[in-house]
């Protein structure tokens, strides 16, 4: 019996070795693949950028900075109190989800059959509903209303930074007056 128990003790350190030397090789693996491209790949010659594709480039360049307006439908969503959504907006500060829009961005909001619209903040991503373009809190549709309907065609417009409009004068301010 003794001799039975010290033929199974190398067997045993043995096979854990191997599972050891499997994980470590399987994290290798996974680690290699999360790598850059191959060096190869990078250094493939790029061809130079003519005066012409230098000009439609800086003109694509002056397209990004324009504000992002768009028209699509709309649906509402009822967002949870203590969502992260709700945490990255302002205090009374109306939220929505878009796909492709930075978080952070103040859309006004315009619904074109009656002509109200709100302004919101992105907040959100996940809208899974194909055609849909914006995902509204549901204060925000209430607003707008368009609560019973459920949907609703709507123009979406970027407004300036917040940056941009400290900079811009304010029409209600009370220093200039006595």
């Amino acid at each position: 019996m003794p001799t039975r128990r010290a033929s199974e003790f190398p067997r045993s350190v043995l096979k854990i070795f191997r599972q050891i030397a499997a994980g470590i090789l399987l994290g290798v693996a996974l680690g290699g693949s999360a790598c850059r491209r191959p060096a190869a790949e990078n250094q493939a010659a790029k061809p130079r950028p003519s005066s012409e594709t230098e000009a439609a480039s800086s003109a694509k360049k002056e397209d990004r900075k324009k504000p992002y307006e768009s028209e699509g439908y709309a649906v509402w969503y009822s967002v949870p109190v203590d969502s992260l959504a709700k945490r990255r907006a302002g205090k009374d500060e109306l939220t929505a989800a878009h796909n492709h829009l930075p978080i952070g961005t103040m859309l006004r909001v315009t619904h074109l059959a009656n002509g109200k619209s709100v302004i919101v903040r992105i907040t959100d991503r996940g809208i899974t509903r194909r055609g849909v373009s914006i995902d509204l809190c549901k204060e925000a549709a209430g607003k707008l209303d368009m609560i019973s309907a459920g949907s609703a065609r709507v123009r979406m417009e970027e407004l300036p930074d917040d940056k941009d409009i400290a900079a811009a004068p304010d029409s209600t301010a009370t220093a200039a007056h006595p």
